[in-house]
């Protein structure tokens, strides 16, 4: 070999190790830790948006990002936890399985059933989610839930392996997970999932007011199959499917984060501080929130025309079946039924300004 090939080699061999140092690796240390806060802003879902692009060495630019809400996310130590929730998520002598290290809020899937018109007989709040930590994975063990006063732990039958750990590119993401919340003489609700994903993206994530960040992107797609019974009801069953796009690096939770339903963005959240904008040419208006947007009725018979609560003349809307095919478009305020059969769709509503709605379940019976 001659010196020049020896010293093409070297260098080749430098720029690989380098790339390779540059990538971001995300470990227990970079999740969520007891008595730590997290600034969350809640942007405009841009159907115009690309979030899907992404690869090695990737440059994401999200620095214009609008903000329409901001929340404090605080995750706490179980020792705070609810006494009852410690004997299942703080137990590490008889219940060492579901031993978990952190407890911050949760997401109630049931909030769906209110899109189909259902309410729930008895009230509930304070929903917890407990995470752990092994070796190989970050996971969802369970949850907790205020029912009419009473804290009631949950523990998933099937535990959700978030991602592995230590995280890094490449890295394949599969798990599955279920529980069941069993309220006697009320309701029983069991749900299952499927988590299916990669991590398909290093680089650094810019976003509102010259933030910075070095991260992974991890696209999943989560599948869930949900039965609800109501006394006295025949069993309620819906299958629902999204992708959820996610920057992760140091920041404990994402830095971004994206879901998408059969490829409509819906939500878009972002960890940080709400950009400065200038507001001296607008009176003060810096953001267009979407109206509420329902269907009405809500299951609806063949041939009942459906209402769109929130939509207005200039609406545009677009009908899509189980599997994400469109089915129906048009515009204005009311969707006939006919030519529907009995099932689960999803609709979502753009706005004469371009305000894409949140997809929302309905059922035709």
């Amino acid at each position: 070999m001659n010196k020049l090939s020896i010293l093409s080699l070297a260098i080749l061999i430098t720029c690989e190790s380098a790339s390779s140092f540059a990538q971001t690796i995300v470990t227990s240390d970079n999740l969520p830790q007891p008595g730590s806060s997290y600034l969350i802003q809640t942007s405009t879902a841009d159907i115009t948006g690309d979030y899907v692009s992404t690869g090695a060495d990737y440059l994401w630019d999200f620095s214009m990002l609008d903000s329409n809400s901001e929340t404090l996310v605080e995750f706490g130590s179980l020792n705070d936890a609810p006494n009852i929730a410690q004997l299942s998520f703080n137990n590490s002598w008889t219940n060492p399985d579901y031993f978990c290290d952190v407890f911050g809020p949760g997401e109630f899937d049931l909030e769906f059933l209110t899109e189909l018109g259902i309410d729930l007989p008895v009230s509930i709040s304070n929903m917890l989610s407990y995470y752990q930590t092994s070796s190989s994975s970050f996971n969802l063990a369970g949850i907790s839930i205020n029912i009419e006063g009473f804290d009631v732990p949950v523990q998933y039958s099937d535990i959700d392996e978030i991602h592995p750990l230590p995280l890094h590119f490449d890295d394949i993401i599969s798990s599955t997970s279920a529980y069941e919340l069993d309220v006697p003489n009320t309701f029983n609700y069991t749900t299952s999932s499927t988590r299916e994903g990669s991590v398909d993206g290093w680089g650094t994530l810019l976003l509102p007011n010259g933030a910075t960040h070095d991260v992974l992107r991890i696209n999943t797609t989560i599948t869930t199959h949900d039965i609800f019974t109501q006394e006295g009801s025949d069993p309620f069953e819906i299958d629902r499917i999204h992708t959820v796009y996610t920057w992760v690096g140091d920041g404990g939770l994402p830095y971004l984060k994206v879901k998408t339903i059969f490829g409509v963005t819906f939500s878009v959240e972002y960890q940080g501080e709400a950009p400065s904008v200038d507001t001296s040419n607008t009176d003060g208006i810096t953001a267009i929130t979407p109206n509420t947007f329902r269907p009405f009725p809500n299951p609806a018979a063949i041939g009942e025309d459906i209402r769109l609560g929130g939509a207005d003349s200039n609406s545009k809307w677009e009908v899509r079946d189980s599997a994400g095919r469109i089915i129906k478009t048009g515009s204005g305020t009311t969707i006939s039924s006919d030519g529907l059969k009995p099932g689960t769709y999803l609709i979502s509503n753009t706005s004469i300004k371009g305000k894409l709605s949140k997809p929302v379940v309905f059922v035709i019976i």
